[in-house]
C-alpha cells in the first residue's frame, strides 16, 4: 500500500503536470461560474429522454476531449481505440444519466412512492443496463467477456485508514450551507412518504445509492482508466478526471470542484492497482458518511 500511495503522489505531483492543472482549473472555474453564479445550468431538469441524451453526450464529450487536448494536444487522438473510447464513453454515461428507469414503476404503487424512489429506481436500472454494456466494451477492445478492474489485486485494509483520515474533512463539509441543500439525499423519503416512511424505506434508498457507485467505479476507474491506460499510459488520468468533474455539475459547487481531485486520486489508484475495489470502498464510504452527517448535522 505504501508503494501505491507513493506512486499516486508521484503521478499527481509531476512538475510537468502543474501547467496542465492550471489550464484545467481555469476551465473548471469558468464552468462553475456559469453553472452556479448565473441562470445557466449544465445539468438538465425534467426534459425528454432524447434531448437529455444528446445534451449529456455533448457535455461529457466536451470535457473528455478538453482533457485530452490539455494533456497532450492532438497526439492522443491518433489511435483509433482512443477515439472509440472517447465517443463510446461519452454516449454510454449520457445514457446512464438520461434513461428514465423510474417510469417502469406501476401506477398502482402511488404517486408518493414514485417520487420518493424515482432516483433509486434510476440508480438500480442504470446498474443493470451499464454492466452488460461495459462487458461489451471489454469484448470489443480485448475480446474478453468480463469487466475492467473486477479482479481484486491487494488487501483493502489500508483503504480503511484513508477513509478515517478523510472523516474530519467530511464533517467540515457537512456543516456548509450548500451541503445541506443536497444531503442527506434519503430525506426525500421522509418528505414524500411522511408518516408512512419507515427504516426499510430509508435502507432501500441508501442501498440503491450505494449500488450507483458500482456503476460509476466500473465505468470510470474500470473501463476508462484501465482501457485507456493500456493505450496511452498515465496520460489518461487528467482527461478522465475532467470527465468525472462534468458529471457532478448537478451537485454543490464544492463537491463538483473536489470531484476533479478525487478523480485524479482514484484514477491513479486504479491505474496502479489494476482494480476498482479499493476506490469503490473509499467512494461508497464517503458517500454514505455524507448521508449520515447530513442527518446528524
Amino acid at each position: 500500500m505504501k508503494k501505491l500511495i507513493a506512486n499516486t503522489v508521484a503521478d499527481l505531483l509531476q512538475p510537468a503536470m502543474f501547467k496542465k492543472y492550471a489550464v484545467s482549473f481555469l476551465l473548471i472555474a469558468a464552468t462553475c461560474f456559469l453553472n452556479y453564479s448565473t441562470s445557466f445550468s449544465f445539468w438538465l431538469r425534467n426534459v425528454a429522454f432524447s434531448h437529455a441524451l444528446v445534451w449529456y453526450s455533448l457535455l461529457f464529450f466536451f470535457f473528455f476531449t478538453a482533457g485530452f487536448l490539455i494533456q497532450n494536444g492532438k497526439e492522443l487522438f491518433q489511435k483509433k481505440q482512443v477515439q472509440f473510447i472517447l465517443i463510446a464513453g461519452s454516449i454510454l454515461f449520457a445514457l446512464k444519466v438520461a434513461m428514465p428507469f423510474h417510469k417502469l414503476f406501476p401506477d398502482s404503487i402511488g404517486t408518493n412512492y414514485q417520487k420518493a424512489f424515482q432516483q433509486p429506481m434510476n440508480w438500480f436500472g442504470a446498474l443493470l443496463v451499464m454492466l452488460p454494456l461495459l462487458m461489451l466494451m471489454h469484448w470489443l477492445l480485448e475480446k474478453k467477456w468480463t469487466l475492467f478492474g473486477i479482479k481484486q489485486k491487494q488487501s483493502l485494509k489500508a483503504y480503511v485508514l484513508l477513509i478515517a483520515f478523510m472523516l474530519p474533512l467530511l464533517i467540515w463539509a457537512s456543516l456548509q450551507h450548500d451541503f445541506s441543500l443536497v444531503y442527506p439525499k434519503a430525506a426525500i423519503v421522509g418528505r414524500q412518504l411522511g408518516s408512512e416512511a419507515n427504516p426499510f424505506h430509508y435502507l432501500a434508498f441508501e442501498t440503491a445509492y450505494a449500488a450507483d457507485f458500482f456503476t460509476i467505479e466500473f465505468f470510470f476507474r474500470g473501463f476508462l482508466i484501465l482501457a485507456l491506460s493500456k493505450l496511452i499510459g498515465k496520460q489518461c488520468l487528467l482527461p478522465v478526471a475532467l470527465f468525472y468533474f462534468s458529471i457532478h455539475l448537478g451537485k454543490p459547487m464544492m463537491e463538483a470542484v473536489s470531484s476533479f481531485f478525487g478523480g485524479l486520486i482514484l484514477g491513479s489508484i486504479s491505474y496502479h492497482s489494476k482494480s476498482i475495489w479499493g476506490g469503490l470502498l473509499v467512494h461508497i464510504s464517503i458517500a454514505l458518511f455524507m448521508e449520515l452527517f447530513g442527518f446528524i448535522f
